[in-house]
């Protein structure tokens, strides 16, 4: 292996370099060849440097803080004690506008980052020999459109050449292989983005069927969560209505048991009063039907469809035919019934309601006329079908995605959009599927599909009205409500009880002695203490005590289970003969 030649004497060379590692390394490579060298970390200090030691040559970083290599470089230049001193600039020569600025400032010669060493070597040799020509004549550079007045001898712009063709062959080089590469590259890309449009293809039928499903079944879930807040909200409205309601339906009780002196005619208006409380009352439990799971007190049975049909279409006659025909418009309405149909296990009056709500819905959009058709058949798939179409106005699509949410009604002032919404409920309940097709112009469709025969039918809690009222007994009443705990009060004194009254869940445990009451009847919502509450707390103080949950609650608290405490839950509006039976019952063998 050749050693390298040292020179005879050891030559000074000042290295400008702001990066510690790069001096380090220069440093290094020069001490090798047994040169003296000594860093400075700027273009300042190397300047100081210069003029304190007078080095042999100057190696210089371009681009350094306080003072550039250029500025180094023509300080060095401009000062007549070292002009002399060979400067060298360490630069990328990313733009040939730096090598021009160089040899403004005098530079003697470059060098390309990164470097090699023998490159560096070679030229700090030549710079350093005794034979280096003397600075040639002043050249006018035009570059860019711009004149510059550089001094350059042949040494300089030998090296200048050698510099730049040095990086032409590195970057032609480099470039060659990145062209390589990037061939290998394109060709692996062509035939991943092949691959990649078949893939996406083959996925985008895939996710537009997925897309179709999520889309129905998100539809479907905001629909449900949207009745289910409708219902809830409905629930708190019957319950403050039907606390309203029954004191006018026990004082009217009282008045037609044991008021003998009522005029015919007087009865007469107690009995339409009434009436027209139990219409109340239906209509608030009809407003829980939004979404409601399916109750285990409702009435279920066998029900023939095709029957219920004939009998839905009677009782609408005057809607579909007389009021129409008065206004100059002929609805023709047709049937289409299968024989032989299995029965449906369900509650016949949702579905005879729900019927009649769809027959209005036909009859609104035929405002000139046209034709009502429904059908009865057995599907394939075994489920019993009801169907009505219309040959009127149709939907457009947003409207038949719209139509079950409460509410909405393309009616104006007509319209509740309540119909859809309930017959949606009622479909919920009865496991029945809900299909609409609509076209505007075109006339809609409506079909529900029930299971053949399904579900089991739960009796109703029934009480056996008394011949005679029960013997007189104490009675502790419990609730917030003052109106409707003084109407109660009465009417059972009325029935020849003592009564106690509380007005809340405190006062009525507060009130409570074991022994001192037969029975004990209380509301379910109270503040602070509730019907639950009390009841634990009279049940634990009085085991044998029987306990009456008097709340507008009722049909929501029996589905989800009565408080274990209590011995029978009673619905608002109360009816004084359905509270004198259970009296009876509860105290028959006190």
């Amino acid at each position: 292996m050749n050693q390298p030649t040292r020179p005879s004497r050891a030559p000074q060379i000042l290295v400008a370099e702001d990066s510690p590692t790069q001096a380090q390394r220069l440093r290094y490579l020069l001490e090798q060849q047994g040169y003296h060298v000594t860093t400075a970390a700027d273009g300042a200090l190397a300047l100081e440097a210069a003029r304190a030691s007078r080095p042999a040559l100057i190696v210089s970083d371009v681009m350094m803080p306080e003072m550039t290599g250029y500025e180094l470089c023509r300080r060095i230049k401009s000062d007549p004690d070292l002009q002399a001193i060979p400067v060298v600039l360490v630069t990328t020569l990313s733009d040939p506008q730096d090598v021009i600025r160089g040899l403004e400032c005098g530079a003697d010669n470059f060098i390309l980052k990164p470097y090699e060493t023998e490159g560096l070597l070679r030229r700090v040799k030549f710079l350093l020999s005794n034979n280096r020509p003397p600075p040639g004549a002043q050249l006018e550079v035009v570059f860019r459109g711009q004149k510059h007045r550089i001094t350059a001898d042949r040494g300089q712009i030998l090296n200048l050449l050698l510099s730049t063709y040095e990086a032409a062959v590195e970057r032609n080089s480099e470039l060659t292989a990145t062209r390589d590469a990037l061939r290998r590259t394109n060709l692996e890309l062509q035939q991943l983005t092949q691959a990649l449009e078949d893939r996406v293809r083959e996925r985008t039928s895939e996710l537009e069927r997925s897309n179709e499903q999520v889309r129905q079944a998100q539809q479907a879930l905001i629909q449900q969560e949207r009745l289910r807040a409708l219902g809830q909200m409905a629930s708190g409205i019957a319950h403050d209505i039907n606390n309203a309601i029954s004191p006018i339906s026990l004082y009217t009780d009282m008045l037609l048991d044991h008021e003998p002196g009522v005029t015919p005619s007087g009865r007469e208006h107690l009995e339409t009063i009434q009436r027209a409380i139990d219409d109340v009352a239906r209509t608030v439990a009809r407003m829980r039907e939004f979404y409601r799971p399916q109750e285990p007190q409702l009435q279920l049975g066998d029900i023939e469809i095709n029957p219920l049909v004939l009998q839905v279409i009677d009782l609408t006659r005057a809607r579909w035919s007389d009021q129409p025909q008065r206004a100059g418009i002929m609805i023709e309405l047709r049937t289409q019934l299968a024989a032989g149909l299995p029965t449906v296990r369900g509650a016949e009056n949702e579905i005879r309601d729900a019927l009649t709500n769809l027959i209005f819905n036909a009859v609104d959009a035929l405002a000139s006329g046209g034709v009502i058709e429904v059908r009865t058949a057995m599907t394939p798939t075994g489920m019993v079908q009801l169907e009505v179409s219309d040959t009127g106005v149709g939907m457009d699509e947003e409207t038949r995605k719209r139509c079950l949410e409460p509410f909405f009604t393309t009616k104006g002032e007509r319209g509740t959009g309540l119909g859809l919404a309930m017959v949606y409920g009622m479909a919920q309940r009865h496991r029945a599927a809900l299909e609409i097709d609509s076209l505007r112009g075109r006339g809609t469709t409506l079909r529900l599909h029930f299971p053949a025969g399904a579900g089991t039918a739960r009796a109703v809690p029934g009480f056996i009205p008394t011949a005679e009222p029960p013997r007189s007994l104490r009675i502790l009443v419990i609730d917030d409500d003052t109106l409707l705990s003084q109407s109660l009060s009465n009417a059972l004194q009325g029935e020849g009880h003592l009564v106690t009254v509380a007005d809340g869940g405190q006062a009525g445990i507060d009130a409570f002695q074991p022994g001192h009451f037969d029975i004990v009847i209380t509301d379910l919502g109270m503040p602070y203490v509730d019907g639950r509450q009390v009841a634990r707390a009279i049940r634990s103080a009085s085991p044998a005590t029987p306990i009456i949950m008097l709340t507008g609650w009722g049909r929501s608290l029996q589905a989800e289970g009565a408080p274990p405490e209590v011995d029978r839950v009673l619905d608002k509006p109360p009816r004084l003969g359905e509270l004198r039976a259970t009296l009876a019952e509860l105290t028959k063998d006190a």
